[in-house]
C-alpha cells in the first residue's frame, strides 16, 4: 500500500486541482499530515501550489508510476481482484454511467431532452436504482476492499451524495462542482485503475 506521502501525491491524481481540505476528504488523511506532505512535494517539484490549491506535476506523476507496481503488488497478483475488476467494468460501472445519462436526460416523444427534475417519480426511480447498484458494487469489489479500505470510503461518500440527492439536492447525482455520485465514482474508478495497473475503458 501507499505510505502517507505517496497517498498525498496519489490524491492529486483523483482530484486534480484541490485544497488540502478537499484532498483530506478524498483520502481520510489527517489534515496536518497531508499539509506537511504537500509542502514537501512542492519543495521537491512534484506538486504545484497556487492560491491555496494544489496540482500534481509531471515529475510527481513519474514518481507515482514508479511506486504503484510495488505498492500494489498484492492486489495485482490476486485472481479474486482481477475477477472483481472484470465484473466491475462490465457490470456496475456501465450501469452507473447509464443511470447518470438517464438522470441528466429523459425520453419524451422518442427524443432525449434535458431532465428538468420536475417529475419526482422519474427521479426517485433512478435514485433507487443507483442505490441498489452502489450496494451491489460493495459486493462486487469485496476482494479489493479487503485489501484497500479506501475503496470503501469512496462508496460511503457516494452514499452520502445519494442521500443529499434524495433530499432534493439534484446536483449531487451528476454535478461537477460538488462531490456528486458521478464525481466520486470517477475518483473511485481512477483509484481502482491506478491500483490494478489497468487502462480506463474507451
Amino acid at each position: 500500500m501507499l505510505d502517507p506521502y505517496q497517498l498525498t501525491l496519489h490524491s492529486l491524481t483523483l482530484k486534480q486541482l484541490a485544497t488540502a481540505e478537499q484532498l483530506a476528504e478524498v483520502t481520510g488523511q489527517d489534515l496536518a499530515e497531508l499539509e506537511a506532505g504537500l509542502e514537501k512535494a512542492v519543495a521537491a517539484g512534484e506538486v504545484m501550489a497556487a492560491k491555496g490549491k494544489y496540482m500534481i506535476t509531471p515529475k510527481g506523476r513519474e514518481v507515482l508510476d514508479g511506486v504503484y507496481p510495488q505498492a500494489f503488488t498484492a492486489l495485482r497478483g490476486t485472481a479474486d481482484v482481477t475477477d472483481a475488476m472484470n465484473a466491475f467494468e462490465t457490470g456496475v460501472n456501465k450501469q452507473v454511467l447509464s443511470l447518470t445519462t438517464d438522470w441528466q436526460t429523459k425520453e419524451i416523444g422518442g427524443e432525449r431532452v434535458p431532465n428538468d427534475h420536475a417529475d419526482a417519480d422519474y427521479d426517485g426511480k433512478i435514485l433507487d436504482k443507483l442505490s441498489r447498484v452502489v450496494d451491489k458494487t460493495a459486493k462486487v469489489l469485496a476482494p479489493v476492499i479487503a485489501l484497500d479500505p479506501l475503496v470503501d470510503r469512496f462508496l460511503d461518500r457516494i452514499r452520502d451524495a445519494l442521500t443529499r440527492a434524495e433530499g432534493g439536492e439534484t446536483d449531487y447525482v451528476s454535478g461537477v462542482r460538488v462531490d456528486s455520485v458521478h464525481t466520486v465514482w470517477f475518483q473511485m474508478h481512477e483509484h481502482l485503475l491506478r491500483m490494478t495497473g489497468r487502462e480506463r475503458p474507451e
